[in-house]
Order: structure tokens, then sequence, then C-alpha cells
């Protein structure tokens, strides 16, 4: 049982939001450190951003369905 059952359930019942979540934080995580670390342009890191955070986000859900959570 999650530690904050109040959070827990508000995404629970906002999956759109939780979706979004997953794919844009670690996406724009991604491609601010390939901006400032890398020295990458934003046309091109946003792209791989983008892209990372949708396998990221593909790969939890398909985990948590596979643990059953």
């Amino acid at each position: 049982m999650s530690s904050q059952p109040i959070t827990d359930s508000w995404f629970r019942t906002r999956s759109v939001l939780w979706h979004l979540l997953t794919v844009t934080v670690p996406g724009g995580v991604y491609a601010g450190s390939q901006i400032v670390i890398g020295g990458q342009s934003p046309e091109s890191a946003v792209p791989i951003g983008i892209a990372f955070g949708l396998v990221f986000a593909v790969t939890t859900a398909v985990l948590k369905a596979a643990l059953g959570r």
C-alpha cells in the first residue's frame, strides 16, 4: 500500500495526468541535460527527449502491468 493514499488515489483517478507526467518529466530532463551538458541545440535535443520520455512511459506502464500494480 502506498505511504500516501490520498496522492495515490488522486493519480489513479487522473490517469491522463499520470501518463503526461511520465512522458514530460524524464523527456524534459533528458533534453535539458543534452542542451546544457551536451551542447546540443534545442531543435535536436527536444525530439530525442520526447522519444526518451515515450519509451520511459511505455516501459513503466508495461512493468506496472506485469507486476500487477
